[in-house]
């Protein structure tokens, strides 16, 4: 659904029928009970594909574990190990001698502020550094122009960028890591997009490791319509049920979307302890992004 906004890969591909092939776009599921992950790889091959899912072509790894909101400290670090596994194998065969740690978005937001805390705890060397640049209303200064300066600068062979997501699913706020070779687009999640972080534009290889922190309200009353009209349906009253029976799942959408003030339709909701789960989650990642530089790069 064009309207509905996420940054996930597994969202996208979650628009189709689950026994439906997409041709250009082939997926591997993988479950580890020891921390309730359940792992995705959508990998979008060729250019059908990635018209079909509105994604560029790539990999798309997203991890799923409830514990990611308040993991424990065992927790914590088997987590950073399969994140810095997949970052690994996202970078393949890549000789790799230095890397440029990225972390997007605002300070001084918490649900935006995934990125530069990420990069607090991030263990900076001569082959691995550092930088949160901040957003246009802190700076004046489009986060690409200083990013794009800092690699002509210190040359790193990949940058990896940190930034806070937007979901399409609820349950999918907070508990999801989604890394991609594709770049990311700063702000594009809510509708606000920014020049690309990719390899087209720094001419360097960028992995994007995102979490979504936000959903829109628009979505939350999606679902909320959509569970009541099972729910009468499942007691029999099918009154409310019948009037939707001809509609799409967009059309229902763009319905209860047309519903909303315009207040509400640009809002952007956030779970209430956010502050303690990204303290979590950027601790998780800096460690995850410490173990991968010192596998890749030592």
């Amino acid at each position: 659904m064009k309207n509905i906004y996420t940054d996930l890969a597994l969202e996208e591909r979650e628009r189709f029928e689950r026994n439906v092939e997409i041709k250009g776009v082939e997926i591997k599921n993988n479950y580890d009970k020891d921390i309730h992950m359940n792992t995705t790889v959508v990998d979008i091959v060729n250019e059908e594909g990635a018209k079909s899912m509105g994604k560029p072509v790539g990999s798309y790894i997203t991890m799923e574990s409830r514990v990611l909101k308040a993991p424990e400290e065992t927790e914590r670090r088997s987590i950073a190990s399969k994140l810095a596994e997949h970052l690994l194998e996202v970078i393949q065969k890549d000789h790799v001698k230095s890397v440029l740690i990225v972390g997007l978005g605002n300070m001084q937001a918490t649900p935006d502020a995934l990125g530069p805390r990420t990069v607090k705890e991030v263990l900076p060397s001569e082959k691995v550094y550092c930088i949160a640049p901040g957003v246009l209303a802190q700076t004046g200064m489009e986060t690409f122009d200083i990013v794009k300066g800092i690699v002509g600068e210190v040359n790193p062979d990949i940058v990896i960028a940190v930034d806070s997501l937007a979901a399409r699913n609820v349950r999918r706020i907070t508990t999801t890591i989604q890394i991609t070779d594709t770049g990311i687009t700063p702000g594009g999640g809510i509708g606000n997009q920014r020049k690309g972080l990719n390899q087209e534009s720094l001419g360097k290889k960028v992995i994007a490791i995102g979490v979504p922190m936000v959903v829109s309200g628009a979505t939350i009353v999606n679902d909320t319509m959509e569970n009541l009209i099972k729910i009468l349906s499942k007691t029999n009253n099918h009154c409310v049920a019948n009037l939707f029976k001809d509609y799409t799942n967009e059309e229902k959408y763009q319905l209860f979307e047309e519903l909303l003030s315009e207040e509400t339709e640009q809002m952007f909701v956030t779970p209430k302890d956010v502050d303690e789960i990204v303290e979590n989650l950027s601790t998780t990642i800096a460690h995850g992004l410490n173990e991968f530089c010192r596998q890749a790069l030592f």
